[in-house]
């Protein structure tokens, strides 16, 4: 297993190397999705503007276009609605990762990650039609299930790949297409900037045309996750590969939950992944509100917390493998517990951080170690 040695080439037919043919598909999946899920996060500043969430929205509707994304003060309702929309972008992910294991052993990862896309492209195109904020929370509900597809690429890695790679692959896989919560960041407000900008289109048609961006990556990938990748080396996905001789089912998932170890797990990853998510929601509005970045440079400056995952996931995976051979389980607790702290700290420290403590070249350097700890926990 090497992405950069021989894993861009994968084959010229679906069976001649279907192990980086399943590589590749479940990280653009998983990556891409993060596209889609967050596509509203970055492009916040503009669409509290255009669908009337400001707390002074009369004041801010009577100025110049262009003069309106600065003018907007976003303190108590607007807050409130900004704040209920970030919850429920998660919300219905918790659902979907939860029943997903039972659909991908009914229909197999491909076609697992070709609903979730699918199911993708309906909700994000149609999130164009939000006009205000009990619309913003529906489609950022409906849209969150995208984040299963992680559910589907670590699956997927896990049955394509023997036991000497399979961690890596994992982890690469999923540190790589967690990289797309960074990616979000700087795309979707270059888009938006491309349709205001350069075509000229208003402040309401430009973050509705930028929204098509992810909608028109998923027409791409589908086809090609759908025609030229197959569940396992030999085909169709068959649950006797996992060594059982039926498919899960509910009591399956009640006797998973009453072993006290899988809810450790649950809260051990909900403090590192489900903070990853809260800043994938909040960091380019904070760039933008508090130090008063422009709405691309602030994407830009928020895109460095999920540029870690290119290398500090792996590295928190290597150093509990480390700790692992030192003092077995016992050594990948602490590697966590160590990550976890760190997080901790370098959270405060950036939480800190205003225009007149550093301003954001201060708060950049608190954020980009906040975000190793971070990734190092969930790897």
């Amino acid at each position: 297993f090497n992405p950069f040695k021989g894993g861009l080439h994968c084959g010229k037919r679906k069976r001649t190397n279907p192990h980086m043919r399943a590589f590749w598909a479940a990280t653009a999946a998983f990556c891409l999705a993060f596209v889609g899920w967050f596509a509203f996060a970055p492009l916040l500043p503009v669409v509290r503007v255009d669908i009337g969430l400001c707390d002074n929205n009369d004041e801010v509707q009577k100025l110049p276009e262009d003069q309106r994304v600065k003018a907007c003060v976003c303190k108590k309702a607007c807050k409130a609605a900004i704040g209920n929309a970030n919850i429920a972008a998660v919300s219905f992910d918790v659902f979907t990762r939860f029943i997903m294991g039972s659909i991908i052993e009914y229909l197999g990862p491909r076609l697992a990650d070709c609903l979730l896309l699918g199911w993708g492209t309906v909700v994000v195109s149609l999130s164009t039609l939000v006009t205000g904020g009990a619309g913003l929370i529906v489609a950022r509900f409906f849209v969150s299930c995208l984040g299963s597809t992680f559910v589907v690429n670590q699956f997927w890695n896990s049955i394509m790949f023997n036991r000497k790679v399979v961690g890596t692959a994992n982890a690469t896989a999923g540190g790589w297409g967690n990289l797309g919560g960074g990616l979000t960041q700087t795309i979707m407000p270059l888009a938006y900037r491309f349709w205001n900008s350069g075509v000229g289109l208003g402040l309401g048609a430009s973050w509705r045309a930028a929204m098509f961006l992810p909608v028109a990556m998923y027409v791409i990938l589908i086809p090609f996750i759908f025609f030229g990748t197959q569940d396992t080396t030999t085909g169709k996905f068959d649950v006797a590969l996992l060594g059982k001789s039926k498919k899960a089912g509910f009591m399956t998932y009640v006797k998973c939950c009453m072993d006290y170890r899988v809810f450790l797990m649950i809260f051990q990853y909900s403090a590192c992944f489900g903070c990853e998510l809260v800043m994938n929601n909040i960091l380019a509005t904070h760039f933008h509100d508090a130090f008063g970045v422009e709405l691309a440079a602030a994407g830009a400056l928020a895109m460095c917390f999920g540029g870690m995952n290119l290398f500090a996931r792996s590295l928190g995976g290597i150093a509990s493998d480390w700790a692992n051979k030192r003092w077995q389980m016992t050594g990948r607790l602490w590697a966590h517990f160590f990550s976890l702290l760190g997080q901790a700290i370098f959270l405060f420290l950036f939480g800190c951080i205003d225009k007149e403590t550093g301003g954001w070249p201060v708060a950049l350097a608190m954020l980009i170690v906040f975000s190793i700890f971070v990734n190092m926990a969930e790897g």
